[in-house]
């Protein structure tokens, strides 16, 4: 190989190792994403709790003006924060591709959720107000949890979506959810 071939070559390994360790999980990473999603709602909530404290520590949520049902219980208050917060994780308004949004997994695109962030604001538009599906739906709320802790962890959105298909693969199976 000449040494101009080799000059060019070698830069663009090392950009490709550098990328691909960057943002590949470790194994410390990947064994806490699987603890994460084995853990019970109540577990997941707790633990979304101290990280959107840790990551937002003077945020004014009243300034947000839930209603009422946002404040079922302490999981559900979380999965809201996180839709707002952190709302391009869980969704962008009409767009229904798992390559960049993350589908719900219960039987909401029956009523036409394009992806998870429309189960927290009507329409899937934060400017549309707060919807009531995922204040019941103990899916949707699992689901925006997971995604956010697992982005926390620096988890990629493929990995995000690996570990939601993992999770929710019943229900994808049962339902035959999201085979377009």
């Amino acid at each position: 190989m000449s040494k101009l071939k080799l000059l060019t070559v070698i830069p663009c390994i090392l950009v490709a190792f550098l990328f691909t360790s960057a943002h590949a999980m470790t194994d410390a990473t990947r064994s806490q994403f699987d603890t994460i999603m084995d853990m019970p709602l109540k577990q997941l909530g707790q633990l979304a709790a101290k990280v959107l404290e840790e990551k937002y520590p003077n945020e004014d949520w009243t300034a947000h003006k839930f209603p009422n049902y946002v404040y079922n219980d302490m999981e559900t208050e979380m999965a809201y924060r996180v839709a707002v917060k952190n709302h391009r994780l869980l969704g962008i308004v009409n767009v229904s591709n798992e390559d960049v949004v993350i589908p719900c997994y219960c039987t909401c695109d029956s009523f036409g959720h394009d992806n998870l962030l429309y189960c927290f604001y009507k329409n899937g538009d934060s400017g549309n107000g707060f919807d009531e599906h995922g204040a019941q739906c103990a899916v949707c709320i699992r689901q925006a949890l997971l995604a956010f802790l697992w982005d926390h962890l620096g988890a990629t959105h493929e990995e995000i979506m690996a570990g939601m298909k993992k999770k929710f693969a019943p229900l994808i199976e049962k339902y035959h959810q999201h085979d377009h």
